[in-house]
């Protein structure tokens, strides 16, 4: 059930592909914009009755993802609204689904509904978690800590605080999907009785995300569950050309994170390559970032980190889970600019453990912070700390872990 944007259903994809090598057959369920991404990796596909991409960049999409990071308030209303337009007709989509598995793998916007799902027609049901969303005293496995160096109580209730907070969002699509099933809605605790008692696997790096003793093994850190694409990918002869030109260009790029302020945005981007004399690799992204400004920044459209970033002298990026996990992986260094929900708390992981630059939050971004960021990256800050994580990283089988856990 792999709900949400790429980052949501890539790696619900690389799980699926190691399952179906170990001799199972896999369904993706996701939005109807993935079906091509999901077929081309040999999965069955369930569509869920709505694009993503065209929720992304819908006004609503934009308000939640490009304008929320100044207050939490209003992240939260916009989140919302985004879940309840971007699950309706998720309950007619799940319901043909009772009785269909024998093993369900939820996300968190899914789980109530999944809770609902195997309560009706049986299976076994696990939540991939991309984050660490159960309560602990450790401030390093806690997204927003009281205390973020040491082990505390005040931790354990604020993780406490952000799982009810969680369930006002994430109930009300369970329940719709109760409601088609003939059951009582249950409402937010049924969604945190469904937390507790579905076991997790999450899914990151125990170097990035510590397993703390205080889960008693309600979740387990595999390690990152990968989707190599690069063996594949033919490289465009624009960008194959740029990266031979001179020394290795940085990348920036915000991902799936909309916005109304693409041209300003973009503007930033070429004026801090410019004073900082390094070369930027642009994602345009779901902003529609560009730029004319062709000696400094070359323009690219969805390119797999797994093959960029390993070419890139340092990564700017959002800090998603995914793209957080790649520029790990690629052994580089990285600063986040930390737009909505679990980013704040992979921008401090990163900072924390050393991989890169001091992160900012979005409406915090300007020339002079990426000016900096470039430079540190052309003097090698960061860098040596950044490769040796990154072997660690790539000496992890996360779905091979995964899949031995579930099966």
């Amino acid at each position: 059930m792999a709900a949400g944007s790429r980052g949501d259903v890539q790696p619900m994809v690389a799980l699926g592909v190691g399952l179906t090598r170990a001799g199972h057959d896999v369904t993706i369920c996701a939005g109807n914009d993935f079906e091509g991404f999901v077929t081309g990796h040999g999965l069955a596909f369930v569509p869920a009755g709505v694009r993503i991409d065209e929720l992304i960049a819908s006004p609503l999409g934009v308000e939640w993802l490009g304008h929320s990071s100044r207050n939490p308030f209003r992240e939260l209303s916009a989140l919302r609204r985004f879940v309840r337009q971007s699950t309706q007709g998720y309950a007619g989509a799940l319901v043909p689904l009772v009785g269909s598995a024998d093993l369900w793998v939820s996300g968190v916007l899914t789980v109530h509904a999944v809770d609902a799902l195997v309560s009706v027609g049986g299976g076994r049901h696990v939540v991939a978690e991309f984050a660490p969303m159960r309560p602990t005293r450790s401030g390093a496995a806690t997204m927003q800590p009281a205390f973020t160096t040491r082990s505390s109580i005040a931790n354990l209730i604020a993780g406490q605080g952000t799982l009810q907070t969680m369930s006002s969002v994430f109930a009300p699509p369970g329940d719709r999907l109760r409601a088609e099933l003939g059951l009582p809605a249950t409402g937010r605790r049924g969604f945190l009785d469904a937390i507790r008692r579905t076991p997790g696997v999450l899914a990151a790096s125990p170097l990035v995300v510590p397993p703390p003793s205080d889960w008693h093994g309600t979740s387990e850190a595999t390690g990152y569950w990968f989707l190599d694409e690069k063996a594949t990918y033919t490289t465009e002869p624009a960008l194959a050309a740029y990266l031979k030109e001179g020394s290795k260009p940085a990348y920036v790029g915000f991902g799936s994170m909309s916005t109304r302020e693409a041209a300003a945005t973009s503007e930033v981007v070429a004026e801090a390559a410019r004073k900082a004399g390094v070369r930027v690799v642009l994602h345009a992204g779901a902003a529609g970032l560009g730029s004319t400004d062709d000696e400094w920044v070359q323009v690219v459209g969805d390119v797999p980190h797994a093959w960029l970033f390993e070419r890139m002298a340092g990564v700017v990026h959002h800090g998603g889970a995914g793209t957080t996990a790649a520029a790990l992986r690629a052994g580089v260094p990285q600063a986040v600019v930390a737009h909505i929900g679990d980013q704040p708390y992979w921008a401090r992981r990163v900072w924390e453990l050393g991989v890169g630059a001091r992160p900012v939050r979005r409406h915090q971004l300007s020339a002079e912070w990426l000016t900096e960021v470039l430079r540190g990256f052309a003097r090698g800050e960061s860098a040596a700390r950044a490769a040796a994580v990154g072997a660690e990283i790539r000496r992890e089988d996360g779905v091979g872990r995964a899949v031995a856990l579930l099966t």
